[in-house]
C-alpha cells in the first residue's frame, strides 16, 4: 500500500491479518522466552500511530497487550523499542502506548517501553543499543507499507544475537513496476537484498515476478543469519499479494509460527497461499484445513528428491518449506496410501516409514 499521509488511517484487510498473526505468535513466544531470560525485547522499525481510523488498535498496543498479560506470570522484564519517523504519530503513540499502560497496574516498570521518532534504518539499531537490547533476545516487526524499505544490514545485525527473530513485510509489486525504470528504485533493492541477484527479476516473465522476488528475499534472509524462513502469502479479496516473511534460527519458532497462523481468523477477507503449491490455492484456514495444495507440494517433492523419503524427513520438509504444520502430514499421507498416490514401505505409516510417489498424473 502507498505511505498513508493521514495521522491515523483506515486498517486494511492485509493488515487485519498480520495483526492477528502477531497476537497469537507472541503469546506463544512471550511465555518460552521469558521463561529461559532475564530480558526480551519487542521492537519495531514503522511503528505508527498505534490506533486505525475506527479505534483498531496498532501493533505496538497488540503487543503491549500480549507481553503485559505475560509478565502478570513471570517476574522477568521486557523491554519495547518503538520507533516512528513521523513526529504527529509519534505522539499519538505514546499517547495510546500510556492508555495501555494503564490498565497494567503497579508492576508496569518490568515492561520498559523506548518511543522514538526516526526512521527504521539507523534509529532503530541505535534505540536497540541505547536500551541494551542487542545482547538479548529480540522479536522485530519490520512492517512498513510494502517496498523495499528494510536495508540488509539491519537483519544481519539483528540476526548476531542467535535467538532473535524477524517478520518483514514485503510486497512486491513495487520493484516489478518501479525498479526496471529508475537507478534509485533499483538502489533500493539492493540495499533490501543485500546485492543485485534479484535483477534477474526484469529477464522472468510477468507471471513469475513475485515469486522470483520472494525466492531471492528467503535467500537474503538466509545470508543475513537467519537458518529458517516462512513465507506468508496473504491475498485480499481485491487480489492484492502481500509477503510476510519470517525469520528465526530455530525450528521451534517455525513451529509456534505456523500454530499461530492456523488458529487465526479469516473474518478479516485475507487468505494465505503456500508458494510451493503448484495450482496456487488460496486456503481458507479452518478446523479441517483442505490440504489438497499439501498433496500437490508432497507429490512434487517426492518425485524430484533423488530418494525416497520416510514421513519424518516429510513431516520436516512440511514444517520448514510449507505453510502447513508436521501435524497435518500423516492423516493426509493415510488417504495418498488409500488412493494410490504413494507407496508406503512398511505398509503401516510411522516415522521411519519410506513413502514413494506412484502415479505421475497426480499433479493433474
Amino acid at each position: 500500500m502507498a505511505a498513508p499521509k493521514d495521522v491515523i488511517w483506515p486498517r486494511d484487510p492485509h493488515t487485519a491479518a498480520k495483526h492477528a498473526l502477531l497476537r497469537r505468535y507472541l503469546q506463544a513466544w512471550a511465555p518460552i522466552m521469558l521463561s529461559h531470560n532475564d530480558i526480551v525485547t519487542y521492537a519495531e522499525g514503522f511503528a505508527g500511530p498505534g490506533v486505525y481510523r475506527d479505534g483498531e488498535p496498532g501493533s505496538p498496543v497488540v503487543a503491549h497487550q500480549v507481553l503485559s498479560g505475560a509478565l502478570r506470570r513471570n517476574p522477568r522484564r521486557v523491554k519495547m523499542v518503538l520507533v516512528e519517523e513521523n513526529a504527529r504519530r509519534k505522539t499519538e503513540l505514546e499517547h495510546r502506548i500510556a492508555t495501555a499502560a494503564g490498565t497494567y497496574g503497579p508492576r508496569s516498570g518490568r515492561l520498559d517501553v523506548h518511543i522514538a521518532q526516526g526512521q527504521c534504518h539507523p534509529d532503530l539499531l541505535r534505540q536497540l543499543a541505547r536500551a541494551g537490547s542487542l545482547n538479548h533476545p529480540m522479536f522485530v516487526l519490520l512492517d512498513g507499507f510494502g517496498g523495499p524499505e528494510v536495508p540488509f544490514p539491519l537483519l544481519r545485525r539483528i540476526a548476531t544475537q542467535r535467538r532473535s527473530e524477524v517478520m518483514v513485510t514485503f510486497q512486491p509489486a513495487f520493484l516489478v513496476r518501479f525498479a526496471g525504470k529508475d537507478d534509485r528504485h533499483r538502489a533500493a533493492g539492493d540495499a533490501f537484498f543485500g546485492d543485485s541477484d534479484w535483477h534477474g527479476v526484469f529477464q522472468q516473465p510477468a507471471s513469475a515476478k513475485a515469486a522470483y522476488l520472494r525466492d531471492r528475499y528467503r535467500e537474503s534472509l538466509g545470508r543475513a543469519g537467519f537458518q529458517h524462513t516462512l513465507v506468508f502469502e496473504m491475498i485480499d479479496e481485491a487480489g492484492h499479494l502481500l509477503y510476510l516473511i519470517f525469520g528465526t534460527r530455530h525450528e521451534r519458532g517455525v513451529e509456534k509460527m505456523k500454530e499461530a497462523m492456523w488458529v487465526v481468523d479469516t473474518t478479516s477477507g485475507v487468505r494465505y497461499r503456500d508458494p510451493k503449491d503448484p495450482n496456487q490455492q488460496a486456503l481458507d484456514l479452518e478446523l479441517e484445513p483442505d490440504t489438497g495444495p499439501l498433496r500437490r507440494i508432497l507429490l512434487d517433492h517426492l518425485r524430484t528428491a533423488p530418494a525416497a523419503r520416510s514421513v519424518d524427513q516429510l513431516k520436516k520438509y512440511a514444517l520448514l518449506e510449507t505453510v502447513y504444520r508436521p501435524t497435518q502430514v500423516i492423516p493426509l499421507l493415510k488417504r495418498m496410501r488409500d488412493d494410490q498416490d504413494i507407496d508406503v514401505s512398511p505398509g503401516r505409516i510411522t516415522g521411519a516409514s519410506t513413502i514413494t510417489a506412484l502415479h505421475q498424473d497426480a499433479l493433474f
